[in-house]
């Protein structure tokens, strides 16, 4: 499906419906770009399968669809080359709520947490609300690339007696999608120092062209001490849908990690949230497909507007787009507000010393994108 298709046929108006995105924005007369949310319908199978269940109009207790483990299994096959067992995996209400599981269940308080930084705010947040001790190695950006600094990571595995890390694949805010060697190389550390990686790869399925997405439970070599999140919350735009899932390999942290659960009365998924991720993983493919083609097409275009002024990393994955406006400004968010009338993610809310960054969502109209562009250039050339 061509970008002007698909923006025709799922682009919709979001102002007055609560949104969160536009409707906080259109309050400030502002342009919004923040939040990782899209302004497309989800997919339209997506939309009649929920549509059907609720002209069923009962709403007892329910099932999950016979085969919906069969349905998150290919998906993953087909899409990333990777496969799971059905026994590996529990549902949680977000993967937000599963790092937070996973800390609980794999850590005791005050341990130490390793983080890569900049990155999604919640991440730290998630560490701290637990009682665990937040260590930081900040990721090399050079340029416009970023990679892991594995000798930080080691010093600080050492020193700081790191019992887990949370990786971000692929990367939010810097759209980075790691390649085998990379992970393979930051995984031997991991088992190396008996370092247990919380791999949230929520965004996996947002992967741009000529990129290959590697999910960690692909490298089988070190299933015993790594466990992954996945969901389509962001892949279909159903983050209304609080619904994740947690993958484990190794049968003694499943273990741990049902004992956790029971302990907590962790309840089961909600049916609706079920039925949304499972059309999407049934029929969801030519969708996505056009998506991708929409993001990927706005980020060539915001690149060739705005490289003339700022550094913008590649975008591999996601559609969040990191920008650095360099010495043009003192605090990114505050010029973008302020002159150009646009709300953008402040790049110091992923980390220090990323004042003069922003993150900016793509996933909306070239109207949209072009809209803020214009903005941003008339603001800068004054």
């Amino acid at each position: 499906m061509s970008v002007k298709d698909f923006t025709k046929k799922y682009y919709v108006k979001r102002t007055n419906t609560n949104c969160v995105k536009w409707d906080a924005s259109k309050a400030q007369g502002l342009i919004p770009m923040w939040i990782a949310d899209m302004d497309f319908k989800t997919d339209e199978h997506i939309i009649s399968g929920l549509t059907r269940r609720i002209e069923h109009g009962a709403f007892g207790y329910s099932l999950s669809p016979k085969d919906y483990f069969d349905a998150f299994i290919a998906w993953h096959q087909r899409r990333h080359d990777v496969t799971y067992d059905k026994d590996w995996i529990r549902f949680t209400s977000g993967a937000v709520d599963g790092i937070v599981q996973c800390l609980y269940a794999f850590t005791e308080e005050k341990d130490a947490v390793l983080i890569t930084t900049p990155v999604y705010p919640p991440f730290s947040g998630s560490i701290k609300r637990t009682g665990r001790t937040l260590v930081t190695s900040p990721l090399l950006v050079e340029d416009n690339y970023c990679s892991f600094d594995y000798r930080d990571i080691e010093r600080k595995f050492k020193k700081k007696n790191v019992k887990a890390m949370i990786l971000c694949s692929p990367h939010n805010p810097l759209g980075r999608v790691w390649k085998k060697g990379e992970l393979e190389e930051l995984f031997d550390l991991c088992q190396k120092y008996n370092v247990l990686v919380i791999s949230d790869e929520v965004h996996g399925d947002l992967i741009m062209p000529d990129q290959e997405f590697v999910p960690a439970l692909s490298l089988k070599k070190y299933h015993d001490n790594v466990v992954s999140l996945s969901a389509v919350s962001k892949t279909f735009n159903l983050a209304i849908f609080y619904h994740s899932h947690v993958i484990i390999p190794n049968r003694k942290l499943r273990k741990i990690f049902d004992d956790m659960q029971y302990k907590y009365h962790k309840e089961d998924p909600n049916e609706f949230s079920l039925l949304a991720s499972y059309y999407g993983y049934k029929h969801g493919d030519e969708w996505l497909d056009g998506l991708l083609e929409v993001v990927y097409d706005n980020y060539k275009y915001l690149y060739k507007r705005l490289s003339p002024y700022c550094d913008i990393l590649p975008l591999e994955g996601s559609y969040l787009c990191f920008v650095n406006f360099r010495d043009n400004v003192e605090e990114a968010a505050d010029f973008l507000k302020e002159d150009c009338g646009i709300l953008a993610n402040p790049g110091e809310s992923f980390g220090k010393g990323y004042e003069t960054w922003a993150r900016f969502n793509l996933a909306t109209s070239h109207a949209v994108i072009k809209k803020a562009c214009d903005a941003i250039i008339k603001a800068l050339d004054k």
